[in-house]
């Protein structure tokens, strides 16, 4: 069984995720992180060396490769611009959206000038809003449970990641 983990940068996709699946002794996977260690270098560079198109298609191989295990998977804040990849998830596991407003978003990426499009597009709540709001019907159709993170602490949001995990 996988659960998906799907939402904006910041939502706590992959903090909530990890310590959710260490507390339910599941495995953990990261579908940024399978990108990185299969291209060999960091999003922001294959995003800058090969564009945004290049990384979404190893995106899309990530969530098909990671379909076939077990556990929790956070994937990052666009996977669901793919209908493969939203189909994948669907028929592979149970998704759950992330969800959290533009202004907690950005307070939660402050220090994270390294994620592609947020500091090159104006100033980060702006962008958050203009992309959460291109995103927002792809979330909510491709999941299948909604946990809101605003004003909730890491361990709040893993601890209903974990009540959703054991409902299954």
């Amino acid at each position: 069984m996988i659960l998906w983990l799907i939402g904006m940068m910041g939502s706590g996709k992959t903090s909530a995720g990890k310590l959710a699946a260490e507390r339910l002794n599941v495995g953990f996977s990261d579908t940024d992180a399978w990108v990185e260690e299969r291209v060999g270098c960091s999003i922001s560079r294959l995003w800058a060396a090969q564009g945004e198109s290049a990384f979404r298609e190893t995106e899309k191989e990530a969530i098909r490769r990671l379909a076939d295990g077990n556990g929790l998977v956070a994937t990052g804040g666009g996977a669901v611009l793919s209908g493969e990849s939203r189909r994948v998830m669907a028929e592979s596991g149970a998704v759950v959206w992330l969800e959290a407003s533009p202004k907690t978003l950005a307070a939660r990426l402050e220090d994270m000038a390294d994620r592609p499009g947020l500091v090159a597009n104006g100033p980060p709540e702006v962008f958050l809003e203009k992309t959460l709001e291109r995103r927002r019907e792809l979330y909510a159709s491709a999941a299948a449970h909604r946990v809101s993170t605003d004003g909730r602490s890491i361990e709040q949001t893993a601890a209903e990641i974990e009540e959703i995990w054991r409902r299954l």
